[in-house]
């Protein structure tokens, strides 16, 4: 179809997103070696081509290496995607059944529900902030007190904080007999998952690559980089800088996947969107905040007595 066509090469140049700014030194690098070697070739040094090199670091070895790099990274991403995935899937379970069983008698209630409601918003806001070592930013401020904005200045663990007041409201909701034990004990199971996938999120960051396993790895590209001009510029003469450059390219960019999608809660471009999926739960508990106030006055708005005044 021609609308995949113009998304595959859309995609194709979509240097954004792409790693190649993050390997052109390196492709640079391994291009001047590859010019120096068939200079000094066709400048009747002939002891420097060297198909024995071939050898040296057998392509299959490398590859394999390589392979189990990207493929532990993305195994990193893909829980971590799985892990956001279930937090906004907890929180819209918990905000749902916070404003369903909790009652509200005056407005003071609604208005003090609906606050709580957007801590869960907060949770996830928080979390992302954790995960990646930053502090309240903006989009925290939106959704909390400024009382709230300053406790959280002061603590380690700002979501784990979060938690603490939601559930420190649901404590309270069960002492005043506004909810049974089986609601409390449904509303703290939610709240307990969201504390989970905190949990797991730490545990991705908390276990990185081990460096010995990343530098050996480096080492070897560089070594089969720097010996490639050596095997091709008896048969590929001038061609052996380009050669070069795209099997550099090529290496050094499975290496940089690898790197950049291992901590997938950063900032890079492929990295899981949290600030997109943060702006989704906030929209979500909103329009449920803004449906529950619309009913509430539908049902004043039909019957104006309201038991207080009976």
């Amino acid at each position: 179809m021609e609308f995949e066509r113009n998304n595959w090469f859309q995609l194709a140049f979509n240097f954004k997103s792409s790693v190649i700014l993050n390997i052109k030194t390196q492709v640079f690098l391994s291009m001047v070696m590859a010019f120096l070697i068939t200079l000094l070739y066709k400048h009747g040094y002939s002891g420097f081509s060297q198909p024995i090199l071939a050898g040296l670091i057998p392509g299959i070895i490398l590859g394999l290496l390589l392979v189990f790099r990207t493929n532990t990274a993305y195994e990193r991403f893909w829980e971590g995607w799985q892990i956001a995935g279930m937090t906004i899937f907890t929180g819209r379970n918990l905000s749902r059944q916070m404003w369903m069983t909790i009652p509200d008698r005056t407005l003071a209630d609604s208005q003090e529900k609906a606050a709580y409601l957007r801590l869960v918003t907060a949770f996830f806001m928080a979390m992302k902030q954790h995960l990646r070592r930053a502090r309240v930013d903006e989009q925290l401020k939106s959704v909390l007190s400024p009382e709230q904005c300053l406790e959280l200045q002061y603590v380690t663990n700002m979501p784990l904080k979060v938690t603490q007041w939601i559930g420190g409201y649901l404590t309270k909701q069960y002492s005043q007999k506004q909810i049974d034990s089986i609601q409390f004990a449904a509303l703290n199971r939610l709240l307990d998952q969201l504390v989970e996938c905190l949990s797991r999120c730490e545990r991705i960051l908390a276990a990185p690559m081990p460096k010995a396993y990343s530098i050996h790895l480096r080492h070897l590209l560089i070594l089969y980089c720097l010996a490639l001009p050596f095997q091709m510029v008896k048969d590929l003469q001038w061609w052996t800088i380009p050669v070069v450059g795209g099997v550099a390219f090529a290496l050094f960019g499975i290496e940089a996947i690898g790197l950049e999608i291992e901590n997938p809660f950063g900032y890079d471009a492929n990295d899981i969107p949290l600030d997109r999926l943060c702006q989704k739960l906030d929209s979500d508990i909103e329009d449920l905040i803004a449906a529950g106030t619309k009913q509430d006055s539908l049902e004043t708005s039909v019957n104006p007595f309201s038991a207080q005044d009976m």
